[in-house]
């Protein structure tokens, strides 16, 4: 991965974590590492070393998502090189134009580069005076020792990252987001989607376990696709708020509580199950079926002694004798 062609270096602001061997965190350019950087290195050409283990799909997303909005990526990148040393004055790290990484974690975000236009700027971990067994070592030891993350921030590296075998997932990921997004929704830019919202009471890891379980029990019913649920979702949450428009968006509101709302997705899972045509569910049909829950037996007195899951399938029980009592 060394060079000993003559190069002119760029200065870029780091920060030296560790000497011996040396490393930094450093702010780079996308596209000066996409020329810079290789995921593979046994591969000559860093370009088809990318193709061959990149999801261009799964690229092309998180360019999308991330990078044209111009968001800031929630963790680092890891780079390793050879190099035994680069010169470090004045927490400026000058990395030469030979300069050659290889990528040990963050390939996905990194050759997302390749597919937006803006240069997006990534926070690097790198480490000097690698082995390629020390690589794989540092690949190993970062991919089997990582620590837990908030519920609602693995939500939304799952849209970002988008793991090949977990669809179901990543379509909840996404239909969160839409729900964040769209202007119909009722939780337009009203759900925290990283945790780090703490004026925001409704979390996306509260909703997320839940829609992905609907979408897990419902997803072989033909003709529901990504729109037709974003739709009933829309079109349900809107009738939950029907039910008491006051208190939609106060954490004091009735219906506004995430163990409230865990437990009404699990009854819109058997509303849809029970459909004979699901996909056109709408918003007034949904609210006469949710009328018929009687707010009284979600009272702050009910909802403080339904902890955790347990008390969350209490409530959905309630609610189901109500919904669908004879």
């Amino acid at each position: 991965m060394t060079s000993t062609k003559k190069s002119t270096n760029l200065k870029a602001p780091a920060l030296l974590l560790q000497k011996d061997p040396a490393v930094y965190v450093v702010a780079l350019s996308g596209k000066w590492l996409l020329e810079h950087t290789t995921p593979v290195w046994r591969q000559k050409d860093p370009q088809k070393g990318f193709q061959r283990i990149v999801n261009e799909n799964r690229a092309r997303q998180i360019a999308r998502t991330v990078i044209d909005r111009e968001r800031t990526f929630p963790n680092a990148i890891t780079l390793a090189s050879d190099v035994k040393k680069l010169e470090f004055a004045d927490c400026t790290l000058s990395l030469p134009d030979a300069s050659k990484f290889l990528v040990v974690d963050g390939q996905h975000r990194l050759y997302a580069q390749n597919y937006s236009s803006k240069d997006a700027q990534y926070a690097c971990i790198v480490h000097l005076d690698k082995t390629e067994q020390d690589m794989a070592e540092l690949f190993l030891e970062i991919n089997d020792n990582q620590k837990r993350v908030p519920s609602s921030l693995r939500w939304d590296l799952v849209r970002l990252v988008r793991p090949a075998d977990d669809e179901v997932a990543v379509m909840t990921s996404e239909l969160v987001l839409e729900l964040v997004e769209r202007k119909e929704s009722p939780f337009f830019h009203a759900i925290d989607l990283t945790g780090e919202q703490k004026e925001v009471s409704i979390k996306q890891g509260s909703l997320a376990p839940e829609i992905k379980t609907l979408i897990n029990r419902t997803r072989k019913i033909k003709d529901l696709g990504f729109e037709e649920y974003a739709g009933i979702f829309i079109r349900f949450f809107s009738a939950v708020r029907s039910l008491d428009p006051q208190g939609w968006g106060d954490s004091n509101g009735t219906f506004y509580k995430a163990r409230i709302l865990r437990a009404l997705l699990r009854v819109l899972t058997d509303i849809v199950l029970r459909s004979n045509a699901p996909a056109t569910l709408s918003a007034t049909t949904l609210l006469t079926s949710l009328k018929k829950i009687a707010p009284e037996t979600l009272s702050p007195d009910v909802i403080r002694k339904a902890q955790g899951s347990a008390g969350v399938t209490d409530l959905y029980r309630a609610m189901q004798e109500q919904v669908f009592a004879e």
